[in-house]
Parts: C-alpha cells; structure tokens; sequence
C-alpha cells in the first residue's frame, strides 16, 4: 500500500470508534500511507494527541442523545429520523471531500453514509447482528436485513473479532446456525473478513507518562466512558460503593460534580495511551461500561474487570450477559453494585501480581494473523 491515501472517519457516538481506529492508522502510516483521520469536532483533540504525524480534519457527525430515564433503545428509536439523515450528509459531504483529496481508500466505522462508488470503500463494524431487548427480539431479523442492505453498498466490511466459537462479541457478530449446503453462515453477510480484537494498547510504548499517574499503591481503576448523564450516574454509583478505597478514574473529558464527597478518588483526565495502559495494566481491580471497545482494550493487555452495561443499551447488555465469567470478566448491573466493595478488597490483597499472570484471557487467538490479513485485503482493494 506504499503511498496510497487513506480516509479514515469513525462515528461519533463517545470516543470507543475513533479509539479503536488508532492502531490501524497508526499501521497504515507505517506502511507508507498517506492516512487522513476524519472526526467530529469533540473526536478531533484526541486524535490529534495519539496520531502523531498523521492529517487530523474536522468533519461533523451525529451526536446520540441520552436520557437519564428513558431506556437507550427508546432514545435512539425517537432519533432515528435524525440519524438517518445524517448519513445522507455523511455521503454528500464525503463526495465533496473526495474530490479534493482523491483518497485511494475510504475507511468507515460505523458511519453509515461514508462510502463512495468510485473508490474502495471499507466499513468496520463489530455490531452485523443489531441487538433489541427481549421483548423486541422479533425485530432483529429486519434490523439484521436493513444493516446488511447498509455493508452491501461497501467494497468490505471488517469486524474487529475473532472469527469461531472463542470470540469477544458473540453473536453480534458471528452466526447462531449455518445455512443448509452453504458455508457461509446464516446472516452474516459476503465480503466480511475477522480482523481480530483492535487496541491502542497493543501497540508499542510509545508515548511519555504522564507525572500524574498512581503510584504504586494497590488501586481500583474505573474507566468512565460513555454519554452524559449515564456516565456521571457510573461514577457516583461506583465512588458510593467504594467509598474508602482509592480508586483511580480514567476519563476522556473533565469530571462534572463534586468530587470533594470522595477524597480516595483521583482523576486522570484526557489521559495519553501509555498512562492508560499503566493505570489498567497496575490496577488491582478494572471497573469499565461494557462498551466493546473497552472490552477489547482491557483484554489486549491480559486482564479482565467488572463490567457494568449502560442500563437500557441492549448491545453492552448482551456484551455482559455474555462475557460474565468468561476471559475473567465479570458483570454487574449499576443499580446492584453492592458485591463491588468486596470483589475490590479481595483484589487488593491479592495484588501482588500485576496482571501477565496465566489466566483465562490466555485462551484468546493471536490478534497478528487476522490483522495482517485485513491489511492484505486492503491492499488488494478489489472493487465491486
């Protein structure tokens, strides 16, 4: 791929897509590709912070907006108008820019209207299956159809997984049952290919620490992600059950509240790569949303953390219900977070390993093989 231009555009929806976009420009660049990173406006700080090197260029996305009561699936479904016309403006404004900078790659995360007929046009998704709560579960089937009707218009479409029975996502992403006579499994689209697991934090050490990481005293690392108001619900439910231990907390954008009811916290904000990888990596106990990208991240280093889905996502629901007890993570709900108190003491007593310990993370692939293949099927760039 020496010299090609390479597009890049994660969705907006928190900072998890631009996230895991990080290593594979990072890889791109190093092979000799002129890389652009597209992001909205919020996205474009970090990125310009881990993408040394690489052209950072504003370009606006949908914001979701939450509630503080309404379930998520509701708040998304009362939005649905506006992000569908969203990803016309994606397509429109995308045809616009092509014609400035003539990418010879157009690489999507999950933003629907980012590609172009005339240029390779890759999507990257971890969600081919869309996920309802139990009493919508009717409704899959067509959500399914809709999204695959949305892949088709792409010349590929990654997933950053495993591909098999030992996987991180489970059935977002991989099939329940097989079509009879076909090898290709049952709703998962042509032209897909398992990219395996995506993590800054598999990357070398590159970047400095920052002077305020922790010391080394035993420590429980939250890393609070997700959108307001959910997000500062997590850290008051989390900060309330531990009330007495010191716990780190990793955030991308500045705390709100008072903080001062919690003097055992300590806030680490906008934290580079290698901070987060050595808060993480040193923590006694990893607490985090059961956002995919976190799980990813988390895993890549060899650990596992307690997970608590946003009340009301049904994807990091599902992500719960299905890593509980697998690749040690474990799943709490945030309105039962009494067990937190001691699964933290225990971890601290226990703490005297930082984590490379044997443990049951050990029975995941090797992410290497998988993500070279994809970056051969991008350098093949074969069209439509």
């Amino acid at each position: 791929m020496n010299g090609v231009k390479v597009l890049i555009s994660p969705l907006s929806w928190g900072f998890g897509h631009a996230g895991r976009m990080i290593p594979l420009a990072l890889e791109l660049r190093r092979r000799n590709c002129e890389v652009i990173f597209a992001a909205d406006s919020q996205l474009v700080q970090m990125a310009e912070k881990e993408l040394p090197g690489i052209t950072v260029m504003e370009m606006p996305g949908f914001r979701i907006r939450y509630s503080r009561f309404l379930p998520q699936y509701i708040c998304i479904f009362l939005q649905l108008t506006a992000i569908v016309i969203s990803a016309f403006r994606d397509h429109r404004v995308l045809r616009r820019i092509a014609k400035q900078i003539s990418p010879g790659v157009i690489i999507s995360d999950n933003r629907f209207g980012f590609y172009h007929k005339e240029i390779f046009s890759v999507y990257v998704t971890h969600q081919v299956r869309i996920p309802f709560p139990s009493g919508l579960r009717f409704m899959e089937p067509l959500a399914g159809r809709i999204h695959r009707l949305i892949i088709s218009r792409y010349d590929l479409c990654l997933v950053p997984d495993y591909p098999g029975d030992i996987n991180l996502s489970g059935r977002l992403s991989h099939p329940v049952k097989r079509l009879a006579g076909q090898d290709r499994p049952c709703g998962i689209p042509a032209g897909l290919a398992y990219m395996g697991p995506l993590s800054r934090f598999a990357l070398p050490d590159t970047g400095p620490t920052e002077e305020s990481a922790p010391a080394s005293a035993p420590y429980v690392c939250l890393v609070l992600s997700g959108p307001e108001p959910q997000r500062t619900l997590l850290l008051e439910k989390v900060l309330e059950a531990l009330p007495a231990t010191p716990v780190i907390v990793l955030s991308a954008t500045p705390v709100h509240g008072n903080p001062q009811p919690f003097p055992a916290a300590q806030y680490i904000t906008s934290p580079g790569t290698a901070t987060m990888r050595r808060v993480i990596k040193d923590a006694a106990l990893v607490i985090a949303r059961a956002g995919y990208t976190s799980v990813m991240e988390i895993a890549s280093l060899n650990r596992g953390a307690v997970l608590i889905p946003t009340p009301g996502q049904p994807e990091q629901e599902y992500l719960g219900r299905y890593l509980n007890s697998r690749y040690g993570f474990v799943t709490l709900e945030q309105n039962s977070l009494k067990p937190l108190a001691s699964m933290a003491d225990n971890s601290i007593r226990q703490s005297a390993g930082n984590g490379d310990d044997a443990g049951p993370w050990q029975n995941l692939p090797d992410p290497v093989p998988f993500f070279e293949n994809a970056i051969n099927l991008l350098t093949e760039q074969k069209k439509k």
